[in-house]
């Protein structure tokens, strides 16, 4: 199959889905299939994954965060080169520019339209009210990417109707924005049971299917023991430490001031313990200010960001992996931990598939307090820290990368032997624009 991967962020950019993508590629390609990626583009130096396959748009700084970029919408010549690639499948990860590029290129094409649910705007419009704009933006780009009919045209009345106060009114833009989207879909993937419920609750006058398929994760490198002894050296732990910490974006959505306020409640009651932050992003400033205002800024370190391959000694140097984020749609790092052993604490326990309470760790409240005594809970019992550490890795070990994009590969398959999603035809009024874009 030749398969068209559009995702608005990529390298340069480190982030979850840019990994969820590279992922996906390489295990496509392993099994012989023709990849391409279409992506925003960027000058940086800083680009190693460029290639003849990886087609970029022309693209600007958004001014939400430090990685997000605006793409320069619709260009002709990559209207036309998707038409002469012949593709078969189009899988788009993110419902902004690119990703309603693939949508656009899917129902003139007649390819096969996945679409992937990676982020949750839903929940992010609470810490971001600023997206208001784009999320307006992207109501206004609709008509011209998506085939209108008089269903639709009563939802985008209904989304521009405000509402009081930001965050309702961003959260009913996404609901029925991302209905309208999902429903010219041939298939919906979600990745965690959380992203499947909320997904189906937002059908509403919309229908589409919704198939439960996390993205597989193999181990990380095991890191060699010069690897860990560099790593206490620099960041000063010792082997009878008792670690707990997070690996993701330090980002104010994740919840990370619960574990300082769970460092708060652990450390008078565990002399030994320390709080492990691995990550970068906006949020780390408060972290840091927050961790030296808590009393225990000496036991609470922040390493920065790491290179994916280069995690593994941080995942060994936890007794507990620590994950209170109720924004994430999966959680890659939470798969890494399980495959490194670690029990796992959760605040939402239907994030992940490789999580099972009891079994591999445990599920708390959204506080510092529920948290802590959680972990208090595992750092005790060095026999549960056993039981649930081999049970994190024969559960992790479950969800390959191999076997889920299998099971992705078969999905493209079923969907091409079905006939495509009926859709409306289009207006008189976009006959210009498909002038504009070779698509006469």
């Amino acid at each position: 199959m030749r398969i068209g991967l559009f995702t608005d962020t990529y390298y340069p950019a480190m982030n979850g889905i840019v990994n969820v993508v590279d992922i996906t590629r390489r295990e496509l390609e392993e099994a012989g299939h023709d990849v391409y990626i279409f992506c925003p583009g960027v000058r940086s130096d800083t680009i190693t994954k460029y290639d003849d396959k990886v087609i970029r748009f022309p693209s600007v700084p958004s001014g939400l965060f430090e990685d997000n970029r605006i793409s320069m919408f619709f260009p002709m010549s990559v209207m036309r080169k998707i038409r002469k690639l012949h593709l078969d499948v189009i899988h788009f990860f993110t419902p902004l520019q690119v990703g309603m590029m693939g949508v656009y290129a899917a129902q003139r094409t007649g390819a096969v339209l996945v679409g992937q649910h990676c982020t949750d705007f839903h929940q992010y419009v609470e810490h971001y009210p600023q997206v208001l704009p784009g999320l307006l933006l992207l109501g206004t780009t609709l008509p011209f990417t998506v085939k209108f009919n008089g269903e639709d045209i009563r939802t985008m009345l209904s989304m521009y109707r405000p509402h009081r106060g930001p965050t309702q009114w961003n959260r009913g833009i996404v609901e029925k924005s991302m209905a309208l989207i999902y429903s010219r879909c041939d298939a919906v993937i979600a990745l965690s049971k959380k992203s499947k419920k909320q997904l189906e609750s937002w059908r509403g006058e919309y229908d589409y299917d919704v198939t439960l398929m996390p993205t597989g994760v193999d181990a990380l490198p095991r890191p060699t023991r010069q690897d860990k002894n560099m790593f206490y050296e620099t960041f000063g732990f010792s082997p009878d430490d008792e670690v707990f910490g997070y690996v993701g974006r330090l980002a104010e959505e994740k919840n990370l001031d619960l574990l300082i306020d769970a460092m708060k409640y652990i450390a008078p009651r565990r002399k030994r313990a320390k709080l492990l932050f691995v990550g970068d992003f906006g949020y780390r400033e408060t972290l840091e200010r927050l961790a030296e205002e808590s009393g225990y800024g000496d036991r609470i370190i922040f390493t920065g960001r790491m290179l994916r391959n280069e995690l593994g000694v941080a995942y060994e140097t936890m007794n507990v992996f620590a994950f209170p984020s109720m924004t994430d749609t999966q959680g890659l790092a939470i798969h890494e931990a399980a495959l490194a052993g670690c029990p796992l604490i959760l605040v939402d326990k239907d994030l992940s598939e490789v999580f099972e309470p009891g079994v591999n760790g445990l599920s708390a409240n959204p506080n510092g307090t529920s948290i802590g005594r959680k972990i208090i809970d595992i750092l005790k019992s060095k026999k549960k820290q056993t039981e649930f550490g081999k049970e994190s890795r024969r559960l992790a070990r479950q969800f390959s990368e191999e076997k889920q994009v299998a099971k992705q590969i078969q999905l493209y398959k079923d969907l091409m032997d079905k006939p495509r999603r009926a859709v409306p035809k289009p207006k008189p009024r976009r006959r210009l624009l498909d002038r504009y874009l070779g698509d006469e």
